[in-house]
């Protein structure tokens, strides 16, 4: 009887969210918005935080010191400006006196530089299990904190000088530093408000603390009641509202399985969605809609499978893609440049751009020939029957056979295709349990080193099992620069080398789209992120 009850409250509960208006005062504020999420959150804390639904909300909520947007310029948060010293080591914040900490409760209080600090400390305690935290082991200490080298948290370089102050020391320069400041890791947290949460910080609605342009009010899950009973719903935070006007009165999330996505968008239960090239195709009708050319498909090598641990075999096949042949099933596709797709920027500019003309191999039988004698002493010939290709669909399926039967005709090298369902390919590609993979390289942030860095030595996305010391140098020392410009000359230096001795073979690169409804406008989306930003949304 306890458990009708309970389900029957939640319903009434979905019943008010749904029913909300979306209409808009004069100047297109005071709407309620309505998006998709395809899973529960995992958790809404910020330095435990990993996925990506996680990410989307935690935008809303917090506010961190600057702020990223959409077409990767960055723009101030709770800080009001910063200085950097020359030798690019040292931060230093000025942050406002006007942002305030509000949850669904009666919680109340300034956002200080000691809530950064309190943070980041947290971030590096080795009891926190961050899975993030190496990413900002450029700050001085923190990766020794973190490893439990030094035992004192306060070690790291993060100081805060008073309350509106903060200075942050890096071990070595880092010109992606303020890029990082405006990711998931690097929010705030009050030291007074996680203690009060008692372990369930980030967790539920009311442990749950915003010091961004919304809260929390309603968090309903439970993966053993009907999918419409899942939802999260934020209000407007009134105290941002008071100096930075929020537009929307309330967002509300519902938590469904993602093939309702686009039906949902289209049957106008939600606002706005964001769908790649096969799903925008379903979508027809007056909406407003931007592309985003950010992900990068190509194949990779399992090196540990030894004809193609061997560079100038990789060569070889990377020279007999051919592309003139693979416009045809890749029509719907953009043609690749590299390995940085077209809609990551540097130096305010396109990365591309930046970078030159396209670094592809180019199709060339003869030299694909002069590779494969060069190699041909050192290979197993038994393994060039039966390599297998893994792909978690079929979208790249006919691209691939082309590519095949050009290997097969050249070279003799045969191999077979295995379309798998997402959740195989995943476990097969993780596993290394397989010899060519097709891989989407989809980044996480808007940096050539965002998909460069998959190929690291130490990076889990690593697929290929690529080990090259003059890439991790360029890498190394792209993250190191003091000014963007040389950094910027390590990563085209870094991306030649990668396609020169193969290690990913670009197919194409693919779209993602946002749509919003035709009443609908100022939401805006970050490809690559996948946080969508509601502060600014309007509606008639």
């Amino acid at each position: 009887m306890n458990f009708i009850k309970r389900l029957t409250a939640a319903a009434l509960i979905f019943a008010c969210v749904m029913s909300a208006t979306s209409c808009g005062d004069d100047d297109g504020s005071g709407g309620v918005f309505k998006y998709n999420i395809p899973a529960n959150p995992q958790s809404l804390d910020p330095q435990t935080a990993t996925d990506s639904t996680s990410d989307l909300l935690i935008s809303n909520i917090y506010r961190g010191l600057l702020t990223a947007n959409s077409d990767g310029s960055i723009s101030s948060g709770v800080a009001e400006d910063y200085v950097v010293s020359e030798d690019g080591l040292v931060y230093t914040f000025k942050l406002r006196q006007d942002v305030y900490w509000v949850d669904s409760g009666d919680f109340e209080a300034q956002c200080t530089a000691h809530d950064f600090v309190f943070g980041f400390q947290r971030l590096f305690d080795p009891e926190t299990r961050a899975a993030r935290a190496s990413d900002y082991y450029c700050i001085k200490n923190a990766e020794h904190v973190h490893r439990g080298y030094i035992p004192v948290v306060s070690e790291i370089g993060v100081k805060a000088i008073g309350d509106f102050e903060l200075e942050i020391t890096l071990d070595h320069p880092n010109p992606q530093f303020p890029l990082l400041l405006t990711k998931t890791p690097a929010m705030p947290c009050n030291a007074e408000y996680f203690e009060y949460a008692q372990g369930k910080y980030g967790l539920a609605a009311d442990a749950t603390p915003s010091n961004g342009a919304f809260y929390i009010r309603t968090w309903e899950y439970d993966p053993y009641t009907i999918t419409d009973n899942n939802f999260i719903v934020l209000k407007r935070n009134a105290k941002t509202n008071e100096t930075t006007q929020v537009f929307p009165s309330g967002l509300n999330f519902f938590i469904v399985d993602k093939a309702g996505f686009v039906d949902d968008f289209v049957t106008g239960t939600t606002d706005c969605i964001a769908v790649t090239d096969e799903e925008a195709v379903l979508i027809n009708g007056e909406y407003t809609v931007t592309e985003y050319s950010s992900i990068s498909v190509g194949m990779v090598f399992n090196s540990d499978y030894s004809v193609l641990a061997n560079t100038d075999f990789r060569r070889a096949l990377a020279s007999l893609v051919n592309r003139e042949e693979l416009a045809v099933p890749l029509a719907a596709y953009n043609a690749s440049q590299g390995v940085v797709p077209d809609e990551v920027t540097l130096l305010e500019k396109p990365y591309r751009e930046y970078a030159g003309e396209s670094m592809l191999t180019e199709y060339n039988v003869d030299k694909a020939m002069e590779y494969y004698n060069s190699a041909e002493e050192s290979l197993d010939k038994d393994l060039f029957v039966g390599a297998r290709i893994i792909m978690p669909d079929d979208t790249m399926k006919d691209a691939v056979s082309y590519v095949m039967q050009e290997w097969q005709k050249q070279l003799g090298f045969y191999c077979v295709v295995e379309v798998l369902s997402p959740e195989d390919y995943d476990k097969r590609l993780r596993s290394g349990d397989y010899e060519i993979a097709v891989v989407e390289l989809t980044g996480g942030y808007n940096s050539p080193e965002a998909y460069l860095g998959a190929f690291t030595i130490d990076s889990s996305d690593n697929y290929a099992k690529y080990r090259n010391k003059q890439f991790e140098r360029y890498i190394q020392l792209a993250g190191r620069a003091v000014e963007l410009s040389e950094s910027a000359d390590y990563y085209v230096q870094a991306e030649r080398l990668l396609l020169d001795e193969a290690a990913f073979v670009p197919l194409c690169s693919k779209n993602e789209y946002f749509f919003l409804a035709e009443d609908v406008w100022d939401i805006s989306y970050n490809p690559f992120t996948k946080t969508v930003d509601f502060s600014k949304a309007k509606t008639d």
